[in-house]
């Protein structure tokens, strides 16, 4: 196969390295472009692969030397392709693993202090991936009705191919759930935090008040305050203070009870 056999339209998409998955039928070939997610210093990169398909052979087009690469037959075509798929299972998996994890930080509650940096990272990666699948399945699927008429075809393989897109596809939109859940219970855990510190800081005040209002009237540089006449008038204050705090602390109780 060479560049010139190849409509000039084409090759832009098969040099494009952001192309999203297609599936082209021409008269003299038909065009394949399987975009899929790859991780890379662990930020999900999509990347472009084209194929070209006629009737005698299958080719691989290598982006770096610019070349095409004979695949031969329809099994090395199939080969190369479920490699692809494999490594986007393992990769999903892998993703739930980890998403596992999380969870049971969660449930034993040892929430991450990096929680919400971790949740951002992973959410774009989870919907790159979702984005991303759900084109290769449609993709695949225009494929596969459009070859399964040919009785050399590897239909049942294919579909096998197409069913591990669709459980990679369904798997990365329940990650994107459970990312959401575990969102909701974060915020719902701060939330309570900081209702309980407020609750907290809410009683003091209302405890503290009162005292407050008697230690600034005491502490007024005027005559005639009460308990300045005699002696003992300081631990008479700090008597009313007491009781002060007593009664206050019993109306916060009360009130918290009803």
């Amino acid at each position: 196969m060479k560049h010139s056999d190849i409509n000039d339209f084409h090759l832009l998409d098969i040099e494009n390295e952001i192309h999203p998955s297609v599936f082209f039928k021409d008269e003299n070939y038909d065009l394949f472009i399987f975009r899929i997610p790859q991780l890379v210093d662990k930020k999900v990169v999509p990347l472009s692969k084209a194929f070209i398909i006629t009737d005698s052979s299958y080719f691989y087009y290598d982006k770096k030397n610019k070349e095409f690469l004979n695949l031969k037959n329809v099994d090395g075509f199939y080969q190369y392709l479920n490699k692809d798929v494999d490594s986007i299972l393992k990769m999903i998996n892998e993703y739930i693993e980890e998403i596992e994890v999380i969870e049971d930080s969660f449930y034993e509650n040892k929430i991450d202090k990096n929680f919400n940096k971790k949740w951002f990272s992973y959410k774009n990666n989870f919907i790159k991936i979702n984005r991303v699948l759900f084109k290769c399945v449609e993709v695949i699927s225009s494929l596969i009705n459009h070859y399964k008429k040919d009785e050399d075809y590897l239909e049942r393989n294919f579909e096998d191919i197409l069913e591990h897109l669709q459980r990679a596809y369904r798997n990365s939109g329940m990650l994107l759930e459970k990312l959401d859940t575990l969102h909701n219970s974060y915020l719902v855990e701060n939330n309570e935090q900081m209702n309980r510190t407020v609750y907290i800081l809410t009683l003091l005040s209302g405890i503290f008040l009162p005292l407050n209002l008697i230690v600034g009237f005491f502490g007024m540089n005027t005559t005639s305050l009460p308990f300045t006449q005699g002696e003992g008038g300081t631990y008479l204050v700090l008597n009313t203070l007491f009781i002060s705090a007593v009664i206050s602390t019993l109306l916060v109780y009360f009130i918290k009870k009803r």
